[in-house]
């Protein structure tokens, strides 16, 4: 049956081009919502990791990143103070957006980080940085980049850059860890507290205390007794973030899901409609087939296989296509550095796109076969 499935497939070359290529679109679409969310997924996973078994002491009501929590640096002396807290790794920290020219139209800001020198693990941890990774010894205005505002500046390690008044020198940039969204380590600019508290006009206040708690206690047990301690203020754990991110995420994908299940319906009824055409026009065929004693299930075989072999052929065109139409996307998103085919699809994709395929493929020639294995022989041999 297979082989009589490929003739009929060639013999219609003008309707099975047609379906292919409305498979293969559709195929795309649903690859690329796909490629979006995981990329979307691994880069929140990232940022999760950036907050990994640290607390954020802030102002009550803030979250992270305490870009909007103010408190006062003598208040985080004394919580660095407490027993829970591991001193040499946590630090007083500053978050404010850089305040930039009106001209700057780029989704992320740029945030500046303001640590204390010498403590800059409590941010940025094991992060793969060109360069260096401490501010200890440098100038004032010696600055450790994320990967999006060092490609946002066009700058790399050594380099001098100005943003309004304020100059900047380049000692180390660091690798890309997570999404860029709502802030990781990727869209910050790392810089000694005094000179962070100096540009946002901040002297002697912060934002929050990074908290690495002391070998002997839990994050939870640090947590709690930090709250006990200071009721009015807010311990931000990963647990908080992890909240944060599945919020935002659910409905994204509920989003993406919803443009995925349309794309997945119209393929389906694109083929179910095409395959139904086929049938009709090979009733007189099918009835023959009938006669001269083929079983009902090989003639619902044939009108399957022919239908799998329309939506595989398009499915693979369209899983072909996702590297390149993903690169383009990039490009209306406003990347710069794009590299065609360069791309890889991660396999999980292709494997979903795949089944995805092979259900559209199987499941639209169901009700033509079904209305094939209907045809009564002796009115089929009647039909013109």
């Amino acid at each position: 049956m297979l082989d009589i499935a490929f003739k009929d497939f060639k013999a219609k070359k003008g309707r099975a081009a047609m379906c292919i290529i409305g498979v293969m679109a559709c195929v795309l679409l649903i690859g690329v919502v796909n490629l979006v969310l995981f990329e979307m997924e691994n880069g929140l996973k990232g940022d999760l990791g950036t907050v990994n078994g640290k607390l954020f002491f802030e102002k009550n009501g803030t979250s992270y990143p305490p870009v909007g929590s103010i408190i006062t640096e003598s208040l985080g002396k004394e919580v660095l103070d407490r027993k829970v807290v591991d001193s040499q790794k946590s630090t007083l920290a500053l978050f404010a957006p850089l305040e930039e020219s009106s001209t700057d139209n780029s989704f992320t800001p740029t945030v500046i980080v303001g640590l204390t020198p010498g403590k800059e693990q409590a941010f940025i941890e094991n992060t793969t940085i060109n360069g260096t990774g401490s501010l200890v010894d440098q100038s004032s205005n010696a600055v450790i980049l994320g990967s999006e505002a060092a490609k946002k500046y066009n700058v790399t390690v050594g380099d001098t850059f100005k943003v309004n008044d304020n100059k900047f020198k380049v000692i180390g940039v660091m690798s890309k860890v997570g999404s860029g969204w709502p802030l990781t380590i990727d869209s910050s600019m790392v810089m000694s507290l005094s000179h962070a508290q100096d540009i946002s006009d901040r002297p002697d206040l912060i934002s929050t205390v990074i908290i690495k708690p002391k070998a002997q206690y839990s994050a939870q047990d640090a947590e709690n007794n930090l709250q006990d301690a200071y009721p009015k203020y807010s311990i931000y754990s990963e647990n908080d973030t992890q909240k944060t991110i599945d919020n935002n995420l659910s409905q994204i994908k509920i989003f993406m899901n919803m443009i995925s299940l349309f794309i997945f319906i119209v393929s389906m009824i694109l083929i179910m409609n095409v395959m139904m055409m086929s049938v009709k026009e090979k009733t007189r065929e099918i009835g023959t087939m009938r006669a001269i004693g083929t079983k009902r299930r090989s003639i619902m075989a044939l009108i399957i296989y022919e239908s799998l072999i329309l939506s595989v052929i398009g499915g693979v065109i369209g899983i072909l296509l996702m590297s390149p139409v993903y690169d383009i996307l990039g490009i209306l998103m406003g990347a710069k550095d794009v590299n065609f085919f360069h791309f890889a699809v991660p396999s999980a994709v292709v494997v979903q796109v795949a089944l995805i395929v092979f259900v559209i493929g199987t499941f639209s020639g169901l009700i033509p076969a079904y209305l094939a294995n209907r045809i009564s022989p002796i009115e089929a041999l009647r039909y013109e």
